[in-house]
C-alpha cells in the first residue's frame, strides 16, 4: 500500500547537507594535515638528522686523530722528563673518543628508524586511502543525491491543487431552459386549490371546450 511522504521541513535537509559539506572539508584538512606531517617527519630523519650525525661523525673522528697526536707530542715532550705530564691529553682524546662513540651510534639509530618509519607510512596510507577515496567520491555523490532530493522536494511542494470548474452546472440549467423555450410556451399555472385545466384535444371541438370553461 503507498504512504503519502512527510515533509517536515526541507530546511533541516539543507542544514544536513551544510554539516556533510563541513565534515568533509574538515576531514580533507586533517588527512592533508598529517601527509604534510609525514613528509616533514620522513624528511627530517633521511635529511637532517642522518646527514647531521654523519657530519659529526666526520668532525669527532678529526677531532680524535688531533687528540692522539696531542697526546703523542706530550708523550714524547714528557720522556726523560718527569715534571711534564700527559694527563690533560689523555682525558681530552678520551672525551674526543666518547663524543665520536656517541655520533656514530647515533647514526645507527637513525638508519634503523629509517625503515621503520617508511612501513609506518606505508601503514598508515593503506588504511587512510579508503577514506581519501570516500571523500572524493562517496561523499560527492551523496552530496549530490541530496542535493535532488531537496529540489523535488521543493518543486514538489510548490505544485498548486487544479482549481473546479464551477460554472459547468450553470451553463447545463442554461442549455436546458433554452431547450424549453424552443420547444414552446409553458402551460399557465391553476389557481391555488383547483385543478389544472385539461387542453384541448383534437377530439374535443372548441365549442365544447369554451362552454365547459364557462360552467365552472
Amino acid at each position: 500500500m503507498s504512504q503519502d511522504a512527510r515533509v517536515l521541513s526541507i530546511q533541516a535537509l539543507r542544514d544536513f547537507k551544510g554539516s556533510m559539506i563541513k565534515f568533509v572539508e574538515e576531514a580533507r584538512s586533517a588527512l592533508s594535515g598529517v601527509d604534510m606531517e609525514l613528509r616533514r617527519m620522513r624528511d627530517w630523519l633521511e635529511r637532517d638528522q642522518l646527514g647531521y650525525w654523519q657530519m659529526q661523525v666526520k668532525k669527532r673522528s678529526e677531532a680524535v686523530m688531533n687528540a692522539r697526536s696531542e697526546l703523542a707530542k706530550r708523550q714524547i715532550a714528557a720522556k726523560g722528563n718527569s715534571s711534564i705530564s700527559d694527563t690533560e691529553q689523555k682525558e681530552a682524546l678520551r672525551l674526543a673518543q666518547r663524543r665520536l662513540h656517541v655520533a656514530e651510534e647515533k647514526v645507527q639509530v637513525v638508519k634503523r628508524l629509517i625503515p621503520i618509519l617508511h612501513h609506518e607510512i606505508a601503514e598508515y596510507k593503506s588504511c587512510a586511502s579508503p577514506m581519501n577515496d570516500h571523500l572524493s567520491g562517496g561523499m560527492e555523490r551523496s552530496l549530490g543525491t541530496l542535493e535532488k532530493m531537496v529540489r523535488s522536494l521543493e518543486d514538489y511542494l510548490a505544485l498548486q491543487a487544479p482549481t473546479t470548474q464551477r460554472d459547468a452546472p450553470a451553463a447545463g440549467a442554461s442549455r436546458s431552459a433554452e431547450g424549453t423555450s424552443a420547444a414552446g410556451p409553458a402551460a399557465p399555472s391553476a389557481p391555488a386549490g383547483e385543478a389544472p385545466a385539461e387542453a384541448p384535444t383534437a377530439e374535443t371541438p372548441a365549442g365544447s371546450a369554451a362552454e365547459a370553461a364557462a360552467d365552472r
